[in-house]
């Protein structure tokens, strides 16, 4: 931008300078040329630049899909994971139960059959 105002500037001053008989037609038709062909290569390099600019974004929006996609099934996993724990719980408080009234059963024969061995020793310590 700077090059193209230095060159309009150097148009304008060249044609008011005293003593020169202003800018001929060739020269104008030369400027002008350079301005388009200049406005172009801008053009050009804008162009490239939102293209670059346009991929970077479907990237970020093919992450950004990825990453919720990601989300979502980690959050199923979790819920399974979830239903998992209460099941390990479930079973483990079953068989804890089950382990306990085990114990209190064999209890109950071991205190019986103590029961039967003290009966025993004080029927033969009366013999």
């Amino acid at each position: 931008m700077k090059k193209l105002g230095g060159i309009v500037l150097a148009v304008l001053s060249y044609s008011f300078m005293p003593g020169c008989g202003g800018v001929s037609k060739q020269e104008l038709e030369a400027t002008k040329a350079e301005l388009l062909a200049h406005d172009e290569q801008v053009r050009s390099q804008l162009k490239t630049e939102l293209t670059g600019i346009d991929q970077k974004y479907v990237t970020v929006q093919q992450l950004q899909l990825k990453v919720e996609k990601q989300l979502e099934d980690m959050g199923k996993l979790q819920k399974q994971l979830e239903e998992l724990a209460r099941s390990v719980d479930d079973r483990a408080n079953v068989a804890t139960g089950n382990a306990l009234k085990s114990l209190q059963f064999e209890e109950k024969l071991l205190s019986e059959r103590l029961a039967e061995l003290r009966a025993l020793i004080e029927e033969l310590k009366k013999k």
